[in-house]
Order: C-alpha cells, then structure tokens, then sequence
C-alpha cells in the first residue's frame, strides 16, 4: 500500500480565513488510484515548521503533496524551504518564463521583477508547468520517494494534479487496481440504510470496504475494491453492488454519476410529462436543481416564487381565508398552491412547497424548519409536513431534496 502525506502551507488556512477544500479534492483523487491518504496536516509560513513536517512525512510516507506558498510575495517561502531540503539551487527555466509571458499577454499586464522570479525553479526537480497561473510546481524524485509542490489556488493545483503529478504517480508507483462503485440513495438517513445492511457488510471479503458517504436528504454508498486481478475484481464489485441494491432498493435513485434531478428527468421525458412548480421557502432552489440538467426545457415548463402571501393569491389563487385562518405554511395553503401551479402553467404534474426556514418567523405551533410538501396532479395529490433544522440554508437544501424525493415517488405511481 502506497501512503501520502498532504501538506497545506499558509497562514490564511490556520486562522480560518480560507477554507482548505484542496485536502479533500486530493485525498479522493488519490484514493481512486489506490493511494492511501495516511495524514493532513496544515502549516504556518514558517520554515523551521515546514522542514520539520516534511521530514516526518517523508519518513512515513511514499509521497508528499504540498500545496500553497509558491507566489510571488515575501511569505510564499514553500520553494526557498524546499531548496534548503533538499540542498538544491534555484535556476533559470525559459519554459516557465514563456508560460508567464504568455499569460501576462493575454491578460495585458506589465511582468514585475517579482512574477519574473517564478521562472526560477530548482536544478534538481521536475518543473510542473502551470496551465491556470503563474507559479510553477516543482516535483523532486529522490530514493522513491516523492515531494510535488503545487500552488494552493484550487484550480491551478487541480491542473497541475490532473496533467502532471497523477501521472507521474502513476507512471512511477506499483499501484493496485482499485474499483468504485457508488449507490445513491435519497430520502432516509444512514443508520436506517445500516440496518437493512449488516449481514451483508460481515460477509464482504477483505479487499472489499463498504463507505457510506451522508450529504442533506442523501446518501451515498462507496462500494471499494483493491487487489491484483482487475477482471475479476471488477466482476466481484459488480456483484455485490447488485447484491446491495436487493436489500435497499426502495430508497435507490441511482449509480455512480447519476443525479436525482437527472433521474426524475428521465422519469418525465420517459412518461411524456410536464413540470411545473410553486416555490415559497426554497426560493427557486428546486427550480435550479431541475434546470441544471441538460435538456431540461423537454419536460420543465417554469416555476413561480410565490415567496409573499400577495403572489400566493394574485398568481397561484390561494384563497385569503385560508392565509388568513390557516397560515402560508399549512397544507391547505400548499394543496392550492398545487392546484395553482397545475392550473397556471399548465402541466401535468406540480410540486409546491411552503416554509419556515428561519432564522426567524416561528411559532411553538409551527418551529422555525417546519416545512410543508405537496406533489401531484389534477387526480392526485400527496402533501407532508415536515419539521427540520434551525438553520435557513440547511432547511432551503433537505426542502428541496426532500421535494425531489417525493417527486420522483410519485412520478413511480402514475401512468
């Protein structure tokens, strides 16, 4: 088993200015080729830090990813600590130099005698070139071992992952075949998934490790096998990833990319149906979910934001008694919302949605996160009320989710 050590370097990560999302984006991308992350560990701009860190890594570890530091100011010092290291000298690169150039062209500026010293790369390391920026990485490959320095901007250190230090790794590494599949659930929480799946987690053999990945309203399975023989490794995972979707197929919505909204798309092209919905809590966040799918416009007609009790009324015709005597958030005000939304855009199928997602506006009747759900068409209709959280954006999120989620059931149950 191969193990890394990630190295963030810079002062904005440790007093929680930045927040570090390059740890998890690195640590998954190596694990997809068999590299076990054994630690994360973040660091000041201080040498005397950085060298000691480095050697404790190296000394556990096959590879080493350093990220941040790399700039041109005076406390990016990640390249003038690695030199010192590694006892190398800083030389002149021309490539990296035309790289810079080139950019600087592109985005009419003038090259300070600063920006020209990123050309200045040490004469023992592999230069990785940077496609986004400015600031080369460097690789050294010294007793097969391996130290690559990236920028900490996320999306130049993902180019420089993907075209360069991926490659090397796996250019220059036993690796072992590693296989993925992932399970996608929706609607029901991971200790109710564990529960239909002990037994068959004790019978999993031991290059087979089963994850469970919980977002708002979802979870995903990671189903992982390891070892030497791809075919029949990929064939096992197959398997067994059949074998698991049998025990918990209700709450299955799809495998590996798929997405919910993606799904209910199908769904609707596949039963030639119109969409159409009435958001109050959410803001339009299912109108985005459903629209972000390519091709969306086949079986989505539009939504209405019926975020006032006014626009309840005057667009959807939601009665005033009932804001009046039952509130917007009720599941008389949302079934004529339903009816509303069928009626005005026309579909054949509507989701409407009415809450509280605080921080303020509840009541101890009806608690900031009580949230009211109804789907249906103009024979059936099937509204919820749920209770959530106490923080708005975690509400907007499990809403919408949970609106997607009875969508597609009820999509299931008609023609």
């Amino acid at each position: 088993m191969l193990n890394a050590t990630l190295l963030s370097i810079g002062d904005e990560l440790l007093i929680g200015q930045t927040i570090n999302t390059n740890v998890s984006w690195m640590a998954e991308k190596l694990n997809d080729i068999g590299v076990n992350v054994l630690h994360m560990i973040t660091l000041a701009d201080v040498e005397n830090d950085i060298l000691k860190q480095l050697d404790i890594a190296l000394s556990e570890s096959d590879i080493v990813l350093i990220t941040g530091g790399l700039g041109p100011t005076s406390d990016d010092i990640t390249l003038a600590t690695l030199c010192k290291y590694f006892q190398s000298e800083l030389v002149w690169n021309q490539q990296v130099m035309d790289n810079i150039d080139q950019i600087f062209a592109l985005r009419k500026r003038m090259i300070t005698e600063e920006t020209r010293n990123l050309a200045f790369v040490p004469n023992d390391a592999i230069p990785i070139y940077n496609s986004q920026g400015t600031a080369p990485g460097t690789i050294f490959y010294k007793n097969g071992k391996m130290t690559a320095s990236m920028p900490g901007v996320p999306y130049e250190m993902k180019a420089m992952m993907t075209e360069t230090v991926l490659p090397f790794i796996q250019e220059n590494f036993q690796l072992p075949f590693i296989v993925h599949s992932h399970i996608l659930t929706a609607g029901v929480g991971e200790t109710q998934i564990a529960g239909h799946l002990v037994d068959f987690e004790k019978a999993l053999p031991e290059h087979l490790k089963l994850a469970y990945l919980p977002s708002l309203g979802k979870v995903r399975l990671r189903l992982t096998g390891k070892g030497d023989d791809y075919p029949t490794l990929q064939k096992l995972v197959e398997e067994k990833t059949e074998e698991l979707a049998t025990l918990i197929e209700p709450y299955i919505y799809g495998f590996n990319q798929d997405t919910l909204e993606g799904n209910i798309g199908k769904i609707l092209l596949e039963k030639k149906l119109q969409l159409g919905l009435a958001e109050s809590c959410t803001g339009g966040f299912i109108s985005h979910a459903i629209t972000a799918i390519p091709g969306a416009s086949n079986y989505f007609k539009g939504g209405i934001i019926a975020y006032s009790n006014e626009i309840k009324r005057k667009v959807l015709g939601v009665n005033e008694e009932t804001l009046s005597q039952k509130g917007a958030v009720s599941e008389a005000c949302v079934e004529e919302m339903l009816e509303g939304a069928l009626q005005v855009l026309e579909v054949d199928v509507a989701v409407a949605i009415s809450g509280i997602a605080g921080p303020g506006g509840g009541t101890k009747e009806k608690p900031v996160g009580t949230v009211v759900i109804g789907v249906g068409n103009k024979d059936k209709k099937h509204i919820k009320t749920l209770t959530f959280t106490s923080d708005r954006t975690k509400n907007i999120q499990i809403s919408g989710t949970v609106a997607l989620v009875m969508l597609r059931k009820f999509l299931l149950t008609i023609l």
